[in-house]
């Protein structure tokens, strides 16, 4: 039965030779041509099915660009995320690190010449570090 085209629905015999892997191309219809009505329709439907169907793949096409493209802005922003917490995460740090130390110099554990000495070191580190996280930036 013949799938596509104005021959649509029509039965027929073709070749089962096959050399090399290609039919001959003989064919014998089975039923009589369809009126030129029925083939016209049939020519109709079939561009209306092709043009649906290249539709289908372009949507997919632009569908898949828009996806990817939403994925990578995602990602973008999930590494911004992943950087601000890990910042947020010294930050806490160091300051957990400063109240400990300010309750050691309140018990007079510490001295507070020490202690300021401390802070101000830990201020040129972190400065020193802000400094170079700029330049790997402008890099």
């Amino acid at each position: 039965v013949a799938f596509e085209g104005p021959v649509t629905g029509r039965r027929f015999y073709g070749c089962p030779v096959q050399e090399n892997g290609v039919n001959c191309g003989v064919v014998e219809w089975v039923d009589g041509p369809w009126p030129p009505v029925l083939q016209r329709c049939l020519c109709k439907l079939w561009e209306m099915f092709h043009e649906q169907n290249l539709g289908r793949v372009l949507d997919k096409e632009k569908f898949e660009k828009e996806l990817a493209k939403l994925k990578s802005e995602h990602e973008r922003e999930l590494a911004k995320l992943r950087t601000k917490n890990d910042k947020l995460c010294i930050e806490y740090t160091k300051l957990v690190d400063d109240v400990s130390k300010m309750f050691d110099w309140q018990d007079g554990r510490v001295d507070k010449k020490v202690y300021l000495k401390q802070v101000e070191e830990e201020e040129l580190e972190k400065k020193k570090k802000e400094l170079e996280e700029k330049a790997m930036l402008e890099v």
